[in-house]
Protein backbone atom coordinates (compact mmCIF):
# COMPACT_ATOMS: atom_id res chain seq x y z
CA UNK A 1 0.00 0.00 0.00
CA UNK A 2 1.39 3.01 -0.75
CA UNK A 3 1.56 5.95 2.00
CA UNK A 4 -1.07 8.44 -0.41
CA UNK A 5 -3.44 5.45 0.87
CA UNK A 6 -2.27 5.38 4.59
CA UNK A 7 -2.50 8.56 4.72
CA UNK A 8 -6.01 8.70 3.55
CA UNK A 9 -8.93 9.64 5.85
CA UNK A 10 -10.69 6.09 5.20
CA UNK A 11 -9.80 3.55 2.42
CA UNK A 12 -11.60 0.30 1.66
CA UNK A 13 -14.96 -0.74 -0.11
CA UNK A 14 -18.20 0.21 1.83
CA UNK A 15 -20.82 -2.31 1.33
CA UNK A 16 -23.64 0.30 0.98
CA UNK A 17 -22.20 2.32 -0.70
CA UNK A 18 -21.17 0.06 -4.05
CA UNK A 19 -23.38 -1.77 -6.61
CA UNK A 20 -24.42 -5.14 -5.10
CA UNK A 21 -22.75 -7.35 -7.91
CA UNK A 22 -19.38 -5.72 -7.04
CA UNK A 23 -19.99 -6.34 -3.00
CA UNK A 24 -20.71 -10.01 -3.65
CA UNK A 25 -18.03 -10.35 -5.83
CA UNK A 26 -15.48 -9.38 -3.18
CA UNK A 27 -17.65 -11.04 -0.36
CA UNK A 28 -17.16 -13.93 -2.16
CA UNK A 29 -13.81 -14.50 -1.43
CA UNK A 30 -14.47 -14.03 2.15
CA UNK A 31 -17.45 -16.58 1.62
CA UNK A 32 -14.60 -19.24 0.04
CA UNK A 33 -12.72 -18.98 2.97
CA UNK A 34 -15.08 -18.91 5.84
CA UNK A 35 -15.78 -22.04 6.10
CA UNK A 36 -12.08 -23.30 6.06
CA UNK A 37 -11.39 -21.62 9.21
CA UNK A 38 -14.47 -22.40 11.47
CA UNK A 39 -13.47 -22.67 15.02
CA UNK A 40 -9.97 -21.03 14.29
CA UNK A 41 -7.89 -17.72 15.17
CA UNK A 42 -7.45 -15.95 12.46
CA UNK A 43 -5.88 -12.82 11.23
CA UNK A 44 -6.95 -10.23 8.29
CA UNK A 45 -4.31 -7.91 6.99
CA UNK A 46 -6.33 -4.89 5.79
CA UNK A 47 -9.55 -4.88 6.36
CA UNK A 48 -10.97 -1.55 5.16
CA UNK A 49 -14.46 -0.94 6.40
CA UNK A 50 -14.36 -3.94 8.61
CA UNK A 51 -17.03 -6.06 6.93
CA UNK A 52 -15.14 -9.23 5.46
CA UNK A 53 -13.18 -9.42 9.27
CA UNK A 54 -17.01 -9.26 10.70
CA UNK A 55 -18.27 -11.34 7.95
CA UNK A 56 -15.51 -14.29 9.36
CA UNK A 57 -16.00 -13.69 12.93
CA UNK A 58 -19.46 -15.02 12.25
CA UNK A 59 -17.96 -18.80 12.49
CA UNK A 60 -14.61 -18.05 13.68
CA UNK A 61 -13.63 -18.25 17.15
CA UNK A 62 -11.24 -15.02 17.39
CA UNK A 63 -10.39 -12.47 14.08
CA UNK A 64 -7.97 -9.83 14.86
CA UNK A 65 -7.90 -7.56 11.82
CA UNK A 66 -5.57 -5.07 10.66
CA UNK A 67 -4.94 -2.36 8.67
CA UNK A 68 -2.47 0.63 8.01
CA UNK A 69 -4.55 3.14 7.08
CA UNK A 70 -5.50 4.59 10.93
CA UNK A 71 -9.16 5.85 9.93
CA UNK A 72 -10.21 2.80 9.31
CA UNK A 73 -9.87 1.41 12.81
CA UNK A 74 -12.07 3.69 15.01
CA UNK A 75 -15.82 3.30 12.44
CA UNK A 76 -14.87 -0.37 12.17
CA UNK A 77 -14.94 -0.96 15.83
CA UNK A 78 -18.31 1.60 16.10
CA UNK A 79 -19.76 -0.35 13.21
CA UNK A 80 -19.12 -4.12 13.59
CA UNK A 81 -18.68 -4.61 17.59
CA UNK A 82 -18.08 -8.60 17.93
CA UNK A 83 -16.91 -9.93 21.33
CA UNK A 84 -14.88 -12.38 19.17
CA UNK A 85 -13.36 -9.35 16.73
CA UNK A 86 -10.54 -6.74 16.80
CA UNK A 87 -9.43 -4.01 14.89
CA UNK A 88 -5.69 -3.25 15.18
CA UNK A 89 -3.59 -0.32 13.23
CA UNK A 90 0.04 -1.61 12.14
CA UNK A 91 2.55 -0.11 10.25
CA UNK A 92 2.05 -2.25 6.64
CA UNK A 93 4.90 -4.54 7.69
CA UNK A 94 5.79 -5.55 11.02
CA UNK A 95 2.25 -7.56 12.28
CA UNK A 96 2.06 -6.97 16.34
CA UNK A 97 1.48 -10.87 17.23
CA UNK A 98 4.18 -13.30 18.09
CA UNK A 99 5.25 -15.84 16.37
CA UNK A 100 2.85 -18.91 15.57
CA UNK A 101 -0.37 -17.51 17.05
CA UNK A 102 -2.80 -17.66 14.32
CA UNK A 103 -4.19 -20.93 12.34
CA UNK A 104 -4.99 -18.88 9.17
CA UNK A 105 -4.46 -15.78 7.87
CA UNK A 106 -6.27 -13.52 4.96
CA UNK A 107 -5.60 -10.29 2.76
CA UNK A 108 -8.20 -9.88 0.22
CA UNK A 109 -7.86 -7.44 -2.60
CA UNK A 110 -4.70 -6.23 -0.78
CA UNK A 111 -1.80 -7.42 -2.25
CA UNK A 112 -1.89 -5.49 -5.21
CA UNK A 113 -1.03 -2.63 -3.43
CA UNK A 114 1.73 -3.43 -1.78
CA UNK A 115 4.98 -2.41 -3.34
CA UNK A 116 6.74 -5.05 -5.23
CA UNK A 117 10.21 -4.84 -3.92
CA UNK A 118 8.05 -5.36 -0.20
CA UNK A 119 6.13 -8.03 -1.60
CA UNK A 120 8.42 -10.98 -0.28
CA UNK A 121 9.28 -9.36 3.69
CA UNK A 122 5.28 -8.55 3.40
CA UNK A 123 4.90 -12.43 2.79
CA UNK A 124 7.40 -13.90 5.09
CA UNK A 125 5.76 -11.40 8.14
CA UNK A 126 2.66 -13.27 7.47
CA UNK A 127 4.09 -16.26 7.76
CA UNK A 128 5.78 -15.81 10.85
CA UNK A 129 2.73 -15.63 12.40
CA UNK A 130 1.01 -18.55 11.42
CA UNK A 131 1.43 -21.69 12.94
CA UNK A 132 2.82 -25.03 11.21
CA UNK A 133 0.56 -26.03 8.94
CA UNK A 134 -0.87 -22.53 9.46
CA UNK A 135 -3.05 -21.30 6.62
CA UNK A 136 -2.80 -17.82 4.07
CA UNK A 137 -5.38 -17.16 1.95
CA UNK A 138 -4.89 -14.49 -0.42
CA UNK A 139 -7.13 -12.48 -2.97
CA UNK A 140 -6.88 -10.22 -5.72
CA UNK A 141 -7.92 -9.35 -9.48
CA UNK A 142 -6.69 -11.48 -12.11
CA UNK A 143 -4.69 -9.30 -14.13
CA UNK A 144 -5.40 -11.70 -17.64
CA UNK A 145 -9.18 -11.09 -17.09
CA UNK A 146 -8.32 -7.51 -16.61
CA UNK A 147 -6.79 -7.32 -19.81
CA UNK A 148 -9.04 -7.02 -23.14
CA UNK A 149 -7.47 -8.24 -26.27
CA UNK A 150 -6.96 -5.66 -28.41
CA UNK A 151 -7.10 -2.73 -26.10
CA UNK A 152 -4.52 -0.76 -23.78
CA UNK A 153 -4.60 -1.62 -20.73
CA UNK A 154 -3.92 0.27 -17.13
CA UNK A 155 -3.67 -0.86 -14.08
CA UNK A 156 -5.96 1.36 -11.08
CA UNK A 157 -3.63 4.44 -9.89
CA UNK A 158 -3.74 2.55 -6.28
CA UNK A 159 -2.04 -0.60 -7.57
CA UNK A 160 1.22 -1.63 -7.23
CA UNK A 161 1.32 -4.84 -8.66
CA UNK A 162 -1.05 -6.64 -10.28
CA UNK A 163 -0.96 -10.63 -10.82
CA UNK A 164 -1.79 -13.50 -13.20
CA UNK A 165 -2.34 -16.78 -12.03
CA UNK A 166 1.36 -18.02 -12.55
CA UNK A 167 3.11 -15.09 -11.53
CA UNK A 168 1.02 -15.09 -8.11
CA UNK A 169 1.72 -18.82 -7.92
CA UNK A 170 5.58 -18.25 -8.17
CA UNK A 171 5.13 -15.38 -6.22
CA UNK A 172 3.62 -17.24 -2.86
CA UNK A 173 5.60 -20.36 -3.45
CA UNK A 174 9.06 -18.50 -2.49
CA UNK A 175 7.70 -18.38 1.41
CA UNK A 176 4.66 -21.23 1.40
CA UNK A 177 5.64 -24.76 1.05
CA UNK A 178 2.78 -25.39 -0.68
CA UNK A 179 0.18 -23.18 -2.73
CA UNK A 180 -3.17 -24.22 -3.94
CA UNK A 181 -4.72 -21.58 -6.71
CA UNK A 182 -8.46 -21.01 -7.46
CA UNK A 183 -10.41 -18.65 -9.63
CA UNK A 184 -13.73 -16.68 -8.75
CA UNK A 185 -16.28 -16.21 -11.80
CA UNK A 186 -19.52 -15.60 -12.07
CA UNK A 187 -22.13 -18.70 -11.88
CA UNK A 188 -24.21 -19.87 -14.80
CA UNK A 189 -27.26 -18.06 -13.49
CA UNK A 190 -24.97 -15.01 -13.57
CA UNK A 191 -23.25 -15.27 -16.86
CA UNK A 192 -26.97 -15.65 -18.42
CA UNK A 193 -28.17 -11.87 -16.99
CA UNK A 194 -24.52 -10.70 -17.93
CA UNK A 195 -25.29 -11.70 -21.46
CA UNK A 196 -28.61 -10.41 -21.40
CA UNK A 197 -27.19 -6.86 -19.98
CA UNK A 198 -24.41 -6.66 -22.86
CA UNK A 199 -27.18 -6.91 -25.22
CA UNK A 200 -29.60 -4.02 -23.58
CA UNK A 201 -32.10 -6.66 -21.92
CA UNK A 202 -30.84 -5.34 -18.05
CA UNK A 203 -32.99 -7.06 -15.54
CA UNK A 204 -32.58 -4.97 -12.38
CA UNK A 205 -34.66 -7.48 -10.00
CA UNK A 206 -31.72 -9.49 -10.56
CA UNK A 207 -28.75 -7.52 -10.15
CA UNK A 208 -30.19 -5.91 -7.26
CA UNK A 209 -30.80 -9.03 -5.87
CA UNK A 210 -27.20 -10.44 -6.30
CA UNK A 211 -25.46 -12.32 -3.25
CA UNK A 212 -22.32 -14.28 -2.85
CA UNK A 213 -24.08 -17.78 -4.17
CA UNK A 214 -24.24 -15.77 -7.75
CA UNK A 215 -20.46 -16.41 -7.75
CA UNK A 216 -18.48 -20.07 -7.73
CA UNK A 217 -14.33 -20.88 -6.77
CA UNK A 218 -12.91 -23.65 -8.78
CA UNK A 219 -9.27 -25.23 -9.90
CA UNK A 220 -9.61 -25.22 -13.13
CA UNK A 221 -9.68 -22.11 -16.20
CA UNK A 222 -7.46 -19.74 -13.59
CA UNK A 223 -7.14 -17.63 -16.91
CA UNK A 224 -10.24 -16.99 -17.49
CA UNK A 225 -11.46 -16.03 -13.85
CA UNK A 226 -12.21 -12.56 -12.49
CA UNK A 227 -10.42 -12.80 -9.59
CA UNK A 228 -7.59 -15.27 -7.97
CA UNK A 229 -8.11 -17.17 -4.60
CA UNK A 230 -4.65 -18.76 -3.30
CA UNK A 231 -4.53 -20.92 -0.32
CA UNK A 232 -1.31 -21.81 0.81
CA UNK A 233 0.25 -23.69 3.90
CA UNK A 234 3.10 -23.49 5.88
Amino acid sequence: MTQAQADAERCGLVPEENDPSFFAQHLSAYAFVRPRVAGQRILEIGFGDGYGAAYLAEAAAQVDAVDLVQGNILPARAKYPRPNLSFHGFDGMLLPFPDGTFDAAGSFQVIEHVPEPQLLPWLKEIHRTLKPGGRFFVSTLNLDHARKPGKPYEKLIYHEKEFTAPELEGLLKQVFGKVMMYGLRPTPVHRFFLRLKKWGLRWDPYFRRITVRDYAAGASGLRSCWDLIAVCEK
